[in-house]
């Protein structure tokens, strides 16, 4: 795969960037630092994501970037442009606002590079949420409660898809047993889960519910205890 160095801005004067360029780098610093690394939230050895992408373009301290980082870059944009077919159905939030201004850009300057920094991960996120809402319908259509209302139960299941809830510091995880859907909450301080994997899993099940959003029939538990199966 061919390595290519996309340079820094010529002199300090320059403030402008394409925007296909900064967004190939985004996508670099993404492969690199394995995920999103927050401003504040960097250390010694890794350095948040807008730092590596402002040093790239204001400070000459450049950053390899890859055919594949090239390529996901402009899926990036295309995909995130289409937060304007949104805007025709509702009212966008500022930061989708900001978004869209960018992605539709040819030009930004160094005041959108922390936003810029940030969209790869969006990018991604939004993907895999759109590939689990194709398989919670498949789960959803043939889902049946499980276990017994009122009781501390046993199950193995599959984790099928993980979604972190910032209010709690927790994750919402969601497993496939037997072909239905099973659902609790999990601190990533008590066990780190892996998708794909099945787990013994044991938890009070609580009163059976439809979800209101899909309509499809799912068992949530509580004081749960995972273990991996042997």
């Amino acid at each position: 795969m061919c390595l290519i160095l996309l340079p820094p801005p010529t002199n300090g004067t320059e403030m402008n960037f394409d925007v296909n360029d900064v967004m190939a780098v985004s996508c670099a610093i993404q492969r690199i630092n394995n995920g999103f690394i927050k401003k504040g939230f960097g250390t010694d050895e890794q350095q948040s994501n807008s730092s590596y992408l402002y040093e790239h373009f204001c400070e000459g301290k450049v950053v390899p970037v890859l055919e594949d980082d090239q390529k996901l870059g402009v899926d990036v944009i295309d995909y995130l442009q289409g937060l304007g077919f949104k805007a025709l159905e509702r009212d966008l939030t500022e930061f989708e606002r900001k978004v869209l201004g960018l992605v539709t850009s040819e030009k930004i300057d160094k005041s959108t590079l922390g936003i810029a920094a940030s969209l790869p991960n969006v990018y991604l996120n939004k993907v895999k949420s759109d590939n689990w809402a194709d398989r919670e319908r498949e789960l959803g259509l043939a889902s049946e409660f499980l276990g017994t209302e009122s009781t501390r139960c046993d199950f193995v299941g599959k984790v099928e898809f993980s979604r972190y809830i910032p209010a709690t510091d927790s994750r919402l995880i969601t497993c496939s047993v037997g072909g239905s859907i099973l659902k609790f909450f999990l601190s990533d301080r008590d066990v780190v889960i892996t998708k794909g994997i099945d787990y013994n899993i044991t938890g009070f099940v609580k009163p059976y519910r439809v979800n209101n959003y899909t309509g499809f029939k799912e068992t949530m538990i509580n004081r749960v205890k995972v273990a991996a199966v042997a």
